[in-house]
């Protein structure tokens, strides 16, 4: 049995959110509280499996709450998120801080009605149930500026002419891992990026924000009709699939909302799929940690046609799914630890690894 406790200041979601989990046999709700004080002082006496924790509240708030558990005696984390400009980049700020994944709030105003949400919700504990956490003082942190001067251009690299483009894909975990991935990639890196991560709309928009504050590259948030270019990163915003075009005078993206695929919009597959018809051998993909198997058909697709396909380890993934099905499926040509996955790109392009 999966124990959860729900914090949330509002009565409404606190029944809400927990009527949705006692409803699958293998979770029960064994406490709630109104404010991230209460839930702190029920810690070590409930000892819940997962926590679905909302970020403003009263008092000290979610993010104060999460920092405070992920130090002292780490739980699984879901931020439940109200869907608002501040409370997107609010949770972004949570995820840094160690919270393991999150989705909109479950309230009876939200479109599409509760069923979808409801899923959403018992899939996202269910995973979240299954990650070992370190306390955040014991972790590894990324050291940006070192690494990149370590990996700064050197006369004796000679860029490839193989490759013109990155597409990376990600779910749970990965504003994190991108962040770790994008933010030690130099400014001469000559390729662009295109990146399908699973966000709502609002979100991707903060986080695209958020990335290009603590990266060299330019990172934008992209729009139908936006050019690929050289040392960019294009992130596909919520509720829109992204697709890559070569069929005019400069290659661009194009953005659609055709059905979901894989239960997602924007879906890796999609990307990876219209990659491998513009791009093919010219491409790299990177997979990296997310639940589901959204992107293994269409990496399928581009390994096809000569593609080249990176895939973040079991041991550095929040979620070892996305990436687990690239693996399995064979087609993915090296597996990758997070912290090398910049390195490895690096590689590619200037012929280091791949001569």
């Amino acid at each position: 049995m999966i124990r959860v406790m729900v914090v949330d200041d509002s009565p409404l979601v606190r029944k809400i959110a927990s009527d949705i989990l006692n409803s699958d046999p293998q979770i029960e709700v064994i406490a709630t509280a109104a404010k991230a004080e209460f839930a702190l002082n029920k810690l070590e006496r409930v000892r819940p499996d997962v926590i679905t924790m909302d970020i403003e509240m009263p008092g000290i708030g979610g993010l104060a709450a999460i920092r405070e558990i992920m130090r002292s005696r780490p739980v699984p984390t879901i931020v439940l998120s109200a869907h608002a400009k501040r409370g997107a980049e609010l949770t972004l700020q949570a995820l840094e801080a160690g919270a393991v994944d999150f989705m909109l709030k479950p309230t009876p105003s939200l479109s599409g009605g509760l069923d979808a949400v409801a899923r959403e919700l018992i899939e996202k504990v269910k995973s979240a149930c299954s990650i070992d956490l370190k306390p955040t003082e014991e972790s590894s942190k990324p050291e940006p500026e070192r690494r990149r001067e370590n990996r700064s251009e050197r006369p004796a690299d000679v860029l490839s002419s193989r490759f013109d483009l990155v597409a990376i894909g990600t779910s749970t975990g990965g504003p994190v891992a991108l962040k770790s991935v994008l933010s030690v990639l130099p400014e001469s890196f000559p390729l662009p990026i295109v990146v399908v991560q699973h966000m709502p709309p609002l979100f991707t928009k903060a986080f695209a924000e958020r990335l290009n504050g603590t990266c060299v590259l330019d990172v934008k948030e992209a729009e139908d009709g936006d050019p690929i270019l050289p040392g960019q990163v294009l992130i596909a915003p919520g509720n829109y699939h992204m697709v890559v075009l070569r069929n005019s005078r400069e290659p661009l993206v194009g953005l659609n909302q055709r059905e979901l695929v894989c239960g997602h919009r924007p879906s890796v597959d999609v990307l990876m799929h219209s990659v491998a018809k513009e791009y093919g051998s010219q491409a790299i993909a990177v997979i990296m940690t997310g639940m589901g198997r959204d992107g293994a058909a269409g990496i399928r697709e581009l390994r096809k046609t000569g593609g080249y396909v990176v895939a973040q380890d079991k041991e550095t993934s929040v979620i070892f799914g996305m990436n687990r099905e690239v693996i399995l499926n064979g087609d993915a040509d090296a597996v990758v630890p997070l912290q090398r996955i910049s390195d490895h790109l690096l590689d590619c392009v200037y012929e280091r690894a791949l001569a």
